[in-house]
């Protein structure tokens, strides 16, 4: 039933290694994108990384010879070994993070050989590029490509912006760069891209880039070096030179505001209230800029796509101390996982004013959890709130039949809830610390259950646990309780047209992202067909609920078979509404 909805996204780590090289197939191989976090305080730019924001834990690249992916682990997409014997393995790890549209990124690298390549312009380190808001590609490098003995690391800067970054490196104890007679620790390193500088305006923007990571080893730096004197790999995500790009997606908004009503909220679940059309939002979902991260699983099936990439949007309004949150999700699979507690809905943590250790974490949850044909929400709390602190109700439009596999595609949920945050400590003007989760467990009801292709799906604004053992540096995100008024708006706000975004990116060569939107719920259907009018994909057949939409495609046809290079169009129908646009694979 799924494989016809989506065509499954695998992405293949391809590599000129002559030894084996352990991948594992799904999504955290060569992803077309990461979401990129923001951080309440900048790092600062010294190449030591004792800030918080780089021990959390968020999407990370991994460039390494031999690497699979993990939890939070994502592969690159392929190398190359340049000079023979490459022994070393490296493991540089590369995180990401923004504050507005300054771009911060860490290099963690464990290199027992840090030099230049020989007498080129290439060593240890970082050689990145970035299109900057025109489309034009910009060169960044930070790596150690200096001759001498112990040379610092070199930043080198695009002739279009000469002032838009900073550099640094740090190297950890041991290592002397260009230096053959002892095995090194590896280095640290900084740089901050100032994406105003290229023109960049929102802060919550897609960048296209390609990063290259170098890894020479066992070169004194001096030119006119034998190449055969020591060894040499490079790896990449996107490609080596171009133009295959892959995205950062500035992501996660450190805060929203909450504005103030008067109207007392009718707990129904259905969010018909005037005040929610006026509320700020915050859209957690793998596709959005909202949420902060997420966590996918196809277990026993690592190849089985995430196809029901479900979308919750979450608002926030309060009168006085009482913060109302309403989540409008459109997920076509709502239940229950059943091999275990977890379920569909709101998993939300909340700290006293001012206390934000892991013990006095506050615990609601609005989730599926009876796994009974047809039920609503159950709403638990830990012990830590007050009796009568907080409630939260469910609505299931028509279509949804919870906990079943057997009646179709759901048409989603939504769900009230009301806190009093007075009881925390929290008065108007204040800030309420707390971290929202939004499971997503899909394929996974008891008369459907097949691990083969259930999925296993949580994404997050804040943090996933506020645990010090899970996630040592936990994040939370605000609420700001403001007196400014709502507006008094009498719809929910959403989508006003039919509109069939440009893919990106385009040209694209391993991946590739659609984005739609449609005013209101009904059938709809989302495919690619090649010059000669033959269907190659067919990527949603089905109920879809109103909405931003997001759909992947990696450029595989319905019999899993790579199509050619070439331009192709991609098709929207949603009732008598239809919109046609190109787009063009390369390899």
């Amino acid at each position: 039933m799924k494989i016809l909805r989506v065509i499954p996204v695998l992405l293949v780590v391809l590599t000129t290694l002559s030894y084996p090289v352990t991948v594992v197939a799904g999504s955290h191989v060569d992803p077309a994108f990461i979401k990129v976090v923001s951080v309440e305080t900048a790092p600062t730019v010294d190449g030591v990384l004792d800030e918080n924001a780089w021990a959390r834990r968020y999407d990370r690249l991994v460039f390494n010879a031999g690497m699979g992916t993990g939890d939070v682990d994502f592969a690159v997409t392929g190398g190359v070994e340049v000079q023979a014997p490459y022994t070393d393995t490296t493991s540089t790890i590369v995180k990401i993070v923004h504050d507005g549209l300054d771009l911060y990124i860490s290099l963690d690298s464990d290199d027992k050989s840090v030099c230049r390549f020989n007498g080129s312009w290439e060593g240890d380190g970082l050689f990145m590029k970035v299109k900057d808001a025109s489309g034009t590609d910009v060169e960044y490098k930070l790596y150690f490509n200096l001759e001498g003995t112990d040379p610092d690391i070199h930043l080198e800067l695009p002739g279009l912006y000469p002032t838009s970054a900073e550099g640094a490196a740090f190297k950890k104890a041991g290592t002397i760069v260009n230096d053959t007679t002892g095995i090194d620790a590896g280095y640290t390193a900084e740089m901050v891209i100032h994406l105003a500088d290229l023109g960049f305006t929102d802060p919550y923007s897609d960048v296209q880039v390609l990063i290259n990571i170098f890894d020479p080893d066992g070169y004194t730096g001096v030119s006119g070096e034998a190449w055969d004197v020591g060894s040499f790999y490079k790896a990449w995500w996107g490609s080596e030179w171009g133009p295959d790009m892959r995205i950062l997606r500035l992501s996660d908004p450190p805060n929203r505001i909450a504005l103030a009503t008067e109207d007392d909220i009718v707990m129904d679940g259905q969010i018909t209230e005037s005040f929610w059309g006026g509320a700020e939002t915050v859209i957690v979902g793998r596709d959005t800029h909202g949420s902060t991260g997420g966590y996918y699983s196809q277990w026993s099936d690592p190849a089985n796509d995430y196809t029901d990439a479900s979308e919750a949007v979450i608002r926030f309004v309060h009168k006085g101390e009482l913060l109302y949150i309403a989540v409008e999700s459109n997920d076509m699979s709502v239940g229950k996982w059943s091999p275990g507690w977890e379920a569909d809905g709101l998993f939300l943590w909340m700290t006293d004013k001012g206390d934000y250790a892991p013990a006095a974490r506050k615990e609601i949850k609005a989730m599926y959890f009876s796994g009974v044909e047809g039920d609503g929400i159950s709403f638990e709390t830990n012990d830590q709130i007050p009796t009568g602190s907080a409630e939260g109700v469910s609505f299931e439009p028509e279509g949804t039949v919870t906990h079943t596999g057997t009646n179709g595609d759901d048409a989603g949920y939504s769900l009230e809830l009301v806190i009093n945050t007075a009881d925390y400590g929290y008065e108007v003007g204040d800030t309420v610390r707390l971290s929202a989760v939004i499971w997503d467990l899909d394929y996974s009801s008891a008369d459907e259950y097949d691990a083969a292709i259930a999925d296993y799906a949580p994404e997050w604004w804040g943090t996933q646990w506020a645990d010090p053992n899970f996630e040592r540096y936990f994040m939370y995100r605000g609420v700001v309780l403001s007196s400014s008024p709502v507006s008094t708006d009498n719809s929910i706000a959403g989508p006003t047209d039919f509109s069939l975004s440009q893919n990106y990116p385009n040209p694209f060569n391993a991946g590739t992202v659609i984005n739609i939107s449609v005013p209101a719920a009904g059938n709809a259907n989302l495919e690619i067909y090649n010059v000669l009018g033959h269907n190659v994909a067919t990527l949603y057949n089905g109920y879809l609920s109103a909405g931003s939409h997001s759909f992947s495609w990696n450029s595989l046809g319905d019999n899993n078979q790579q199509v050619s290079t070439g331009m192709y169009f991609y098709r929207l129908t949603v009732g008598d509404q239809v919109a046609t646009k190109k787009m063009v694979m390369i390899k």
